[in-house]
């Protein structure tokens, strides 16, 4: 049996509501409200599955009351109720995953049910809640998604799917999140660095619409809550993203072995962000490219000639006009007893030295 509140300023619209939803069955109605603040009030205590809420509400609108719900009761789905269809858009902005107009017919109150019923069974048995691949599980039962955002940045699912985005927005709105790493991010600064360009009330729509396509991809996956909200900032859960960024940061933290170190290197495919180059990375980028490099050359006289070698490509590749770097991986190939791929080497110097004269 699933638990509801109702919200509405009309007290003879929260009696039809309950009446339908009794004769329906399998909803229990655990309160009813007339004003928001009263429902924000209780809302965490009652611990809703569904609220039905009207938008057109005495001191704060529905719309507006949304954010606040979800933030008192993450784990509720919106319901809109009103006489009014042009609020449609901007109610599937907030998230909302039913729209019913008065008077509410029960066969679109049952279809908005049987919707929600089947979101909730997604919910309960997410597609990504399988065993990750080394047979560990997290502590939600989550198994991780893949994020790749050196070179370009491309999302894969638990199931090793290439996850596609909506918008351009949408993926920059979820890369923005994740690069705090967890931390709330205020709305007023997303706004600022994805929408600059537009006055506030058109910033805002554009954003509200990202972060329902955001949320929507999410919940399909079966990470309803992946995107969470409080205090006018936004945040993920990044931890149960496995990144090649962290990867390449715990190398470089803990020192790495030969094995290590075959491993991590083709990992460098691009600088962070590198293809999508968000202004707002652009230090992050800097400092992560400068610690790899200095981590690489810290590497070299450790490393075995075969590692070394793969150090020095990577080095030529990051900084292809320092000549010590050619001049150390003709030595290393030579020592190995690979003449032709020294000579190589020796005339892409050259060809460079040439090009830079």
């Amino acid at each position: 049996m699933w638990r509801a509140i109702l919200i509405d300023d009309e007290e003879i619209a929260l009696d039809v509501l309950d009446i339908q939803l009794m004769e329906i069955g399998g909803v229990t109605v655990a309160g009813k409200f007339q004003l928001v603040s009263e429902a924000l009030e209780q809302c965490a205590r009652l611990l809703p599955d569904l609220i039905f809420l009207d938008i057109e509400m005495p001191g704060i609108s529905g719309l507006e009351a949304a954010e606040a719900l979800f933030a008192r009761c993450p784990d509720a789905e919106i319901i809109y109720v009103t006489a009014h269809h042009h609020y449609a858009i901007d109610a599937f902005e907030t998230n909302a995953i039913g729209y019913l107009l008065k008077p509410v017919a029960k066969e679109k109150l049952v279809k908005a049910l049987s919707r929600f019923a089947d979101l909730h069974e997604r919910k309960t048995n997410p597609i990504g809640a399988g065993p990750k691949s080394d047979g560990q599980t997290g502590d939600s039962g989550e198994a991780p998604l893949t994020l790749k955002v050196l070179g370009s940045m491309e999302l894969y699912s638990a199931d090793g799917r290439l996850m596609t985005w909506r918008t351009k927005k949408t993926k920059e709105l979820f890369a923005l999140l994740w690069h705090h790493q967890g931390q709330p991010v205020y709305k007023y600064v997303i706004l600022e660095e994805l929408w600059p360009e537009y006055p506030v009330e058109r910033s805002q729509r554009l954003f509200h619409t990202s972060l329902y396509y955001l949320r929507s991809m999410f919940k399909s996956e079966g990470y309803p809550d992946m995107v969470m909200y409080g205090d006018e900032r936004y945040w993920i859960h990044s931890s149960i993203i496995q990144s090649d960024v962290d990867r390449l940061s715990d190398a470089m933290q803990d020192g790495s072995s030969e094995k290590e170190w075959k491993e991590t290197l083709p990992l460098y495919t691009g600088d962070y962000f590198e293809t999508e180059h968000y202004q707002w990375a652009d230090a992050r980028r800097m400092e992560l490219r400068l610690t790899w490099i200095s981590s690489m050359v810290q590497a070299l006289d450790n490393a075995s000639p075969d590692v070394r070698s793969m150090i020095l490509r990577q080095l030529i590749r990051l900084e292809p006009n320092r000549e010590e770097y050619y001049d150390m991986l003709i030595d290393c190939l030579n020592e190995g007893g690979d003449q032709a791929g020294a000579r190589q080497t020796k005339a892409i110097k050259e060809r460079m030295l040439l090009d830079d004269a």
